[in-house]
């Protein structure tokens, strides 16, 4: 009996350190610096994304059976960008921030209201791409994919996004 009590005892004391560290890393989750590198690799699963589907498109990899899949998670990272937009680019995570490098203008908290104009195209467009991807028609995959940088990415990148050298 003392020894089943002792195993429950552990189960408890490992039970609310679980809960007290949870509370530690949801409260350091809002950080300025880590909303920076969320948002970062949230940007680089799309660039992920859009470069496998490229390497398809361009014919340069025979694995089209991978196409929609990505297209869909393209689409899907749309959706989540456009409803989430406030959360990924909170004031005081842009360009000049302490602590931390983006490539995120002040402009974005400027232009608020085209900023999420363009973060809803970006979800259009990859919606659109997703379901003309589920067609097989290479060529038109390779025009909506046009479509989605110029329109979905471009309306970020151009405005609102540090140039790249």
């Amino acid at each position: 009996m003392a020894r089943r009590l002792t195993g429950r005892m552990s189960v408890a004391a490992v039970a609310l350190a679980a809960m007290a560290l949870g509370g530690a890393v949801a409260w350091g989750a809002d950080e300025p610096a880590n909303v920076a590198k969320y948002r970062q690799n949230f940007m680089k699963a799309n660039g992920a994304h859009l470069g496998m589907i490229s390497a398809i498109v361009k014919g340069e990899v025979s694995m089209t059976d991978e196409l929609v899949p990505n297209a869909k998670a393209l689409a899907e990272q749309g959706k989540l960008a456009a409803a989430n937009l406030q959360l990924l680019f909170p004031e005081g995570t842009g360009k000049g921030a302490a602590g931390f490098e983006t490539a995120a203008l002040p402009v974005i908290w400027e232009q608020w209201g085209q900023f999420e104009e363009a973060a809803q195209h970006f979800e259009e467009e990859s919606a659109k791409f997703a379901e003309v991807a589920q067609g097989g028609d290479m060529t038109a995959i390779a025009q909506a994919l046009g479509q989605l940088g110029q329109r979905g990415c471009g309306g970020c990148h151009e405005d609102f996004r540090e140039k790249k050298d």
